[in-house]
């Protein structure tokens, strides 16, 4: 587990600095003059001149190279300096502190909805497997994976906000403004949710020890709370990790559509007034995310289920689980032919007594 974890240390900084340099690489080869676009976001386009424009370029070192330029600045980066903002003139880490709980609170209810919606359907999917409200549910979930976010925000503005005037349209003035987002964002996890729940259940019900606890005297009832959930809950730990990284990723289209005041929307205006320091930020942070919260799911699903042994290799690891779950299908089949065998053998002779009689 050490090695492991070590590793995967190693492995997200190394996505960080590589999720960094191409985001700086791609901001500098894209059209317009830094420089200029400053101008406009701070003192209009009335401003710009000449001299104008040499004083912005030497005061942010944009006279440097490019090269020279992004030395700069991974070496501030790297001493927790993330630089100045060019359009709002402050510290883009205190802007980020500023906006992030903003994001947090925003993603912290989609993944409530998400897991307080998808998880109950998946379990009442696989109970009732092939029946009608079975294919309700997976036609819902269909549904809900083919809608994108914007569309989803666009309607649900249109019908609570235009239409009936329940719900504000944009902003943070009252609790209420929280519910369009938060639900706009949590469309696609219902579905990927309700998905795993429904796979991890029907499989769970089919294992062995399912069976022998019901041949104990158990109602179905208590088999499936005692035993089924518990044992299917465990890969959602892992989709829980993935869907945080989405929801921070999402957050940046839905923040922008609901005028919601948090770290999304502040990275949309930086990538359209060109402020290089500030896409940088929100990039790390959105990137560092991901990374942490899948190496937490990886140590917590380890925690919890005994079974998972990590190997040596990162990328050629096999995991104990997996030769179980081998092996169990072997075994299973192995035990469905000689009850097969059984049985025709079983009717053979039963049909030679009738012959006889």
């Amino acid at each position: 587990m050490g090695k492991f974890l070590l590793k995967r240390i190693i492995l997200v900084f190394f996505v960080l600095w590589a999720v960094a340099t191409m985001v700086f690489f791609l901001v500098h080869v894209t059209p317009g003059d830094v420089a200029e676009a400053i101008l406009v976001q701070t003192r209009g386009p009335e401003s710009i001149s000449d001299e104008s424009l040499a004083q912005i370029r030497q005061k942010f070192d944009l006279d440097q190279p490019v090269i020279a330029q992004y030395f700069s600045w991974l070496l501030n980066v790297f001493q927790g300096d993330f630089g100045i903002s060019y359009r709002y003139n402050m510290p883009v880490a205190d802007m980020i502190a500023n906006r992030l709980p903003n994001t947090i609170l925003l993603g912290t209810s989609a993944l409530f909805i998400s897991l307080a919606v998808g998880i109950p359907l998946g379990i009442v999917s696989a109970l009732n497997r092939d029946k009608i409200l079975d294919h309700a549910t997976r036609l819902l979930v269909l549904l809900f994976a083919s809608f994108p976010g914007f569309w989803v925000a666009i309607i649900l503005i249109l019908f609570f906000s235009i239409g009936l005037g329940v719900l504000p349209t944009s902003g943070m003035s009252n609790p209420q403004s929280i519910i369009l987002p938060a639900f706009t964002l949590s469309i696609a996890s219902i579905a990927s949710t309700t998905r795993m729940m429904r796979t991890s259940m029907l499989d769970v019900l089919e294992q062995d020890y399912m069976i022998e606890a019901r041949a104990k005297g158990l109602s179905r009832r208590d088999v499936i709370m005692r035993h089924g959930i518990k044992n299917a809950i465990a890969p959602i730990i892992t989709l829980v990790a993935l869907q945080i990284g989405h929801i921070l990723g999402g957050a940046v289209v839905i923040e922008t559509i609901f005028a919601w005041p948090g770290l999304g929307d502040l990275f949309i205006n930086a990538v359209n007034a060109k402020d290089t320091p500030m896409v940088e930020g929100c990039t790390i942070l959105i990137a560092f995310g991901y990374a942490f919260f899948n190496l937490v799911a990886d140590i917590v699903y380890a925690a919890i289920d005994p079974r998972v042994k990590y190997a040596d290799s990162l990328s050629r690891g096999i995991t104990v689980l997996g030769r179980g779950k081998i092996q169990q299908f072997i075994d299973s089949k192995k035990w469905r032919t000689s009850l097969l065998k059984q049985s025709k053998s079983l009717y053979r002779d039963r049909a030679e007594n009738e012959a006889l009689r």
